[in-house]
This record gives structure tokens, C-alpha cells and sequence, in this order.
């Protein structure tokens, strides 16, 4: 039994370490797609509403709202783009940054209490940034206070070291013999600093380093590349933990997290600011809780200690930097957490707005799994469209481009509702679970 634990233990955590090579090639093979057109990716920003859903979109291809709130750290403190800006971009990050562990629970798919377990787990994570949004981003719009309370703090910068990632460490040679990108530029190209040239490559290394080939056709083989690792690895993953957690660990575990949630949540701050990355935490929590190891009341406060934790990079790198403005927008990142966490977990009523639509949505996409699939396709792709359409109609030069965006809004706001009162009032709900047991 030892020899065999001593196998699965290595087999999870080699699993663990290619999926975290798969996310990284994915990140950077979409910032390399990018390339030259970082900056005009953010250009709408100037619009609350715009600058939102940018963030949320940048951080789902990206598969890292790392990478998001750096380009926006660079941009504010260069004056490509101001504070206020700014914070609603980081919102949308927040947002974003969610999609790789829905992803993470389709790996247990085959088995449907799984499945169940392993998306409440993982949507806990998209419903509580959902709900901090709910509330925090009309409070910003009217009264900015989380831009006024960073601007103030920011002023009492004070210089600070910065460490490296032990997962960049050891994640970042595989991933860069197939790809290395030259980030720096491309954040200059963001903030203005660099103008990009006919035919230029950011590739700097790796197999494609020389490649004939454009940075846009480099970056989208190397997220194919990447998805095709991260499905492997994930039910390789899956399959190793099922092993290990079995038994006398798998109480163990569930002793430990029972002991106080609040030390759940410094657990998965201080964790998440080690590794410098909240998805492999989170990643890791969604098929723990899918076996069965970890309840959903546990994963909880380690997820939104992992939202907290994950401000510390962007934070020590804007330290670094001296700038005040800079400093003030990473703060807006801890901020947000910080309130989020006050207003949604010391109230155990406040908590239960996420529980619950997180346990709604499992059991949705327990009986049919298309329920995930549409709410990623919602959520990341249609919201923001639409959104996006609506804010470029309301704000055109042309009067009658503005009066059809606003009655477009309008008819959008009355179908919405409309839904809402059938669901909720007339009987759309009894529908819903009608059909879903024709599913099962």
C-alpha cells in the first residue's frame, strides 16, 4: 500500500505539473496572438461597463488575470489609461479568471455525484466574484471607492523586494522549449512605449523561435498544443487523486478544513501568494471536492482566500515601480477581494446567495452537462457581446446609432426581467426541472 501511495502521490503531482504547464502555454500563446494588438484590446476601457467585460474576456483567453492586471499596472502607470479606468477592467478579471476551473471539473464528468460536487466547487469560485460585482461595481460607478481608498494608501508606498514564483520556477523551462515570449515588449506596445514594426515577432526562444511563421499562427498552434495537454493532464489528475484520497487521508483532510474557516482563508492567501497563482489552487480544490474530500462550506473560504492571495504579484511588482498611480491600481485588486471577503463570508446569510446558485448550477449541470457548456458560452461570449454592442450603440457620434442602442438596452432589460418573473412566479422553474429529469 505504501509503494502504491508513493506511485499515485508522484503520478498526481507529475499530472499537476503538466497541467500547470498546459495553463501557461495557453496564456502565452494567446499573448503572443495578441502581440501588436494589446493596446487597442484596450482601448474601449474608457466605459465602466466596457472596461468590465475586457477584463473578463482578456482574462478567459488568457487563463490568467495575472497577466490582465499587469498590462493594466503598466498602462495606468505609463498614462495609457487612468485609475478609475482601471478598476473596472480588474473587476472584470476577477470574473475571468474563473473558467479554467469549470474546465478543471468536466474531467469527472463520467460520473455525474462527481460532476456535481466538482462544479459547485468550481462555480463557488465564478459566484462569489459574481456577487462582489453585484454589488461593488454601481457602488464604484456612483462613488469610487475603491479607487479614493487605493489613491490614499498609494501615497504611502514604500519600496519593496520582489520574489520569484517557485511554480514559474519550475513550470517555466518545459514550457519554454516549445515558447518563450517576450512579455516586456508587449507590455510596452500596451502602454505606447514600443511601436510595432511590420512583421515583427515577440517569439524569443523556443521551438518556434526563427518560425517563418506569423505570431498570431505561432500562438494559436501553441493553445491548441496546450489544450491538449491540459485535457490529459486533467484526467490523469483526476484518476491519481481518486487513489490517494482514499480513506484515512481523505478524513484527515476533511479534519483539518473543519477546523476554523477564517484560517481556511489565511491557508489559501498565503498558499496562492506563495505559488503566485490562484488557478492552481482553485484547480486543485475542484477535483478534491469532486471526490468527496472537501465539501463545498471548505473549498469556500480557501477560494476566496486564493482571490486575496493573488494580489500580492501584481502589488509587489507595482512596488517596484515607484509610481504611485501604479501602486494605487494594484491596490485596487486587494480592495476588492478584501470587501468582497467582508461583505460575503462573516454573515453566514450573506453566504448563501453563492452557495446556493453554485449548488443550483451543479445539479443543472449534473443532469445535463450542455448546462455548464451554455453558462460558459453566456458568461464569457454572449453577456460580453452584447454588453460591448450595447455600450458602442449608446456612445456613437451618430444620434440614431445612440437612440437604437438605447432601445435595444431596453428591450434586453424587459426580456431579462421577463424571464426572471416566469422562472421565479410562473412556474418556469417546475419547466426547467422537467426537463432536466428527461435528461438524466
Amino acid at each position: 500500500k505504501i509503494v502504491w501511495g508513493i506511485i499515485y502521490g508522484t503520478a498526481s503531482l507529475a499530472a499537476l505539473y503538466f497541467f500547470m504547464v498546459a495553463v501557461k502555454l495557453i496564456g502565452d500563446g494567446f499573448t503572443l496572438a495578441l502581440g501588436c494588438d494589446t493596446k487597442g484590446a484596450f482601448d474601449f476601457a474608457d466605459n465602466p461597463v466596457a472596461g468590465l467585460m475586457i477584463g473578463t474576456i482578456a482574462t478567459a483567453l488568457l487563463h490568467s488575470s495575472g497577466t490582465v492586471t499587469s498590462i493594466v499596472v503598466a498602462l495606468v502607470g505609463s498614462g495609457g489609461m487612468t485609475i478609475r479606468q482601471g478598476v473596472y477592467v480588474i473587476m472584470g478579471a476577477n470574473i475571468g479568471t474563473c473558467i479554467t476551473c469549470i474546465m478543471v471539473a468536466f474531467g469527472q464528468v463520467g460520473d455525474r455525484a462527481r460532476f456535481q460536487r466538482a462544479m459547485a466547487a468550481a462555480t463557488v469560485h465564478d459566484m462569489y466574484n459574481l456577487w462582489s460585482v453585484f454589488v461593488l461595481f454601481p457602488l464604484e460607478v456612483l462613488f469610487h471607492p475603491l479607487e479614493e481608498l487605493s489613491i490614499a494608501m498609494s501615497n504611502a508606498q514604500t519600496d519593496s523586494g520582489a520574489f520569484s514564483s517557485p511554480v514559474d520556477t519550475i513550470v517555466k523551462p518545459l514550457a519554454q522549449e516549445l515558447l518563450v515570449v517576450d512579455k516586456d515588449s508587449i507590455y510596452e506596445v500596451a502602454t505606447g512605449d514600443l511601436v510595432c514594426e511590420p512583421g515583427q515577432s515577440f517569439v524569443t526562444g523556443g521551438a518556434f523561435e526563427g518560425s517563418s511563421m506569423g505570431d498570431g499562427s505561432i500562438g494559436a498552434i501553441v493553445v491548441v498544443i496546450g489544450f491538449c495537454i491540459l485535457v490529459c493532464s486533467l484526467l490523469t489528475l483526476v484518476k491519481m487523486l481518486a487513489k490517494v484520497f482514499m480513506g484515512p487521508t481523505k478524513r484527515l483532510i476533511s479534519k483539518l478544513l473543519n477546523y476554523n474557516g477564517y484560517i481556511n482563508i489565511l491557508v489559501g492567501t498565503m498558499i496562492t501568494f506563495v505559488v503566485h497563482s490562484s488557478t492552481v489552487v482553485t484547480s486543485t480544490l475542484t477535483p478534491l471536492a469532486g471526490l468527496g474530500v472537501v465539501s463545498l462550506e471548505q473549498v469556500y473560504p480557501l477560494v476566496i482566500g486564493a482571490n486575496l492571495g493573488t494580489t500580492g504579484t501584481a502589488l509587489l511588482a507595482a512596488l517596484v515601480t515607484g509610481k504611485s498611480d501604479s501602486v494605487a491600481i494594484a491596490l485596487v485588486h486587494f480592495w476588492f477581494n478584501v470587501f468582497g471577503i467582508l461583505l460575503f463570508y462573516p454573515i453566514p446569510l450573506t453566504r448563501k446567495p453563492i452557495l446556493g446558485w453554485a449548488r443550483s448550477l451543479a445539479f443543472s449541470s449534473a443532469a445535463w452537462p450542455m448546462t455548464a457548456v451554455l453558462f460558459l458560452i453566456v458568461l464569457f461570449l454572449v453577456a460580453p457581446g452584447i454588453l460591448l454592442g450595447l455600450v458602442y450603440m449608446c456612445t456613437a457620434d451618430s444620434t440614431a446609432v445612440e437612440v437604437i442602442g438605447y432601445i435595444v438596452g431596453a428591450i434586453v432589460v424587459v426580456a431579462l426581467v421577463g424571464v426572471i418573473f416566469w422562472y421565479t412566479k410562473k412556474g418556469g422553474r417546475t419547466v426547467w426541472h422537467e426537463f432536466l429529469e428527461k435528461k438524466r
